[in-house]
């Protein structure tokens, strides 16, 4: 498994809470996201958590 720099995860991270300010507008996306969760890096689901995100 490949290591992600944390530069890729702030962009993640970043992809995320914007989709989440919008979510009406952004449901496709987001529904995407989730499907897609368990292959998301440690890392980002972390700091997720950290801050009380949750898809």
């Amino acid at each position: 498994m490949s290591r992600f720099s944390s530069q890729e995860i702030e962009s993640q991270y970043n992809l995320i809470k914007m989709l989440l300010s919008d979510p009406e507008k952004y449901k496709d996306a987001i529904d995407a996201v989730k499907k897609d969760i368990a292959y998301m890096p440690v890392e980002l689901k972390k700091k997720l958590e950290e801050e009380n995100i949750t898809l």
